[in-house]
């Protein structure tokens, strides 16, 4: 059965809300839902992620971010499920092994969904303006590639990152449990890459293991789902969802 479809009003008008929650480059974006525990079970609350990315996808426009705090995960047809690059060993996919990642955004225009259960110790979510982003490869060229290794990328983070979160120019999301969606349009010109949390990692620098970050985007799903993680597997995948990925992309007049 096709999903019903539902809209911010459904949700803020049962759930206390605040909007301009972070700033970039001195502009008030992003917004925090918070859904009671009495609501989790029921739906649009209990929906997968791809339902929250399609049914909000205006509202990302105009947000930037939207959060739900602690809301429980929903695992169906998650492209990769993110831990601490030593529990990746077995993968060739630099976005499961890395620590670090390029500033990126993912498939424009279409959101991005993170999805935690707990909260992560060593790594986060860097969310930087363009301004940041524009600083960022200038860096990079003045270091004579923009194909760096892992250490050396490491190595930029370390400076930038810190950097972007004291001029304004960048955040840090994606570190406690509950539901994270992200534009990728030119609509706020977010970028996003997964970075460290430094002072717990020089703190405890053999660290084994970190709380599992899943992700979502319709386009991973489509084609990338089993180069993403080697190990995906059959589990958590769900036909009729998948389904209702590939009505609203050919919707929106995308190859499928």
């Amino acid at each position: 059965m096709p999903r019903v479809a539902f809209n911010l009003n459904d949700i803020t008008s049962e759930c206390e809300y605040e909007g301009g929650v972070h700033q970039l480059d001195g502009c008030s974006f992003g917004l925090r839902i918070d859904v009671p525990v009495e609501l989790y079970d029921r739906y649009p609350f209990n929906t997968t992620a791809y339902g929250f990315l399609q049914q909000l996808r205006d509202a990302i426009f105009e947000y930037g971010t939207i959060e739900f705090p602690s809301l429980p995960v929903n695992k169906i047809n998650h492209t990769l499920c993110q831990r601490a690059p030593k529990q990746h060993t077995y993968s060739a996919n630099p976005y499961m092994t890395g620590s670090c990642q390029h500033l990126h955004q993912d498939t424009p225009p279409l959101a991005t969904a993170f999805w935690l259960d707990e909260p992560r110790r060593y790594y986060a979510t860097w969310v930087t303006s363009m301004q940041a982003l524009q600083h960022y490869y200038g860096q990079l060229e003045q270091g004579g590639s923009e194909s760096f290794d892992g250490g050396q990328l490491e190595g930029i983070h370390r400076q930038l990152v810190p950097e972007s979160l004291n001029n304004g120019t960048g955040l840090l999301l994606n570190q406690n449990p509950g539901l994270l969606l992200i534009d990728n349009s030119d609509s706020h010109r977010l970028y996003h890459a997964r970075t460290c949390n430094f002072n717990a990692i020089d703190a405890t620098p053999n660290y084994e293991e970190d709380a599992a970050m899943y992700a979502f985007n319709e386009q991973g799903l489509l084609y990338y789902i089993d180069q993403l993680d080697s190990r995906r597997g059959q589990q958590h995948r769900c036909p009729e969802d998948l389904a209702e990925v590939k009505a609203f992309l050919s919707r929106e007049g995308r190859s499928i």
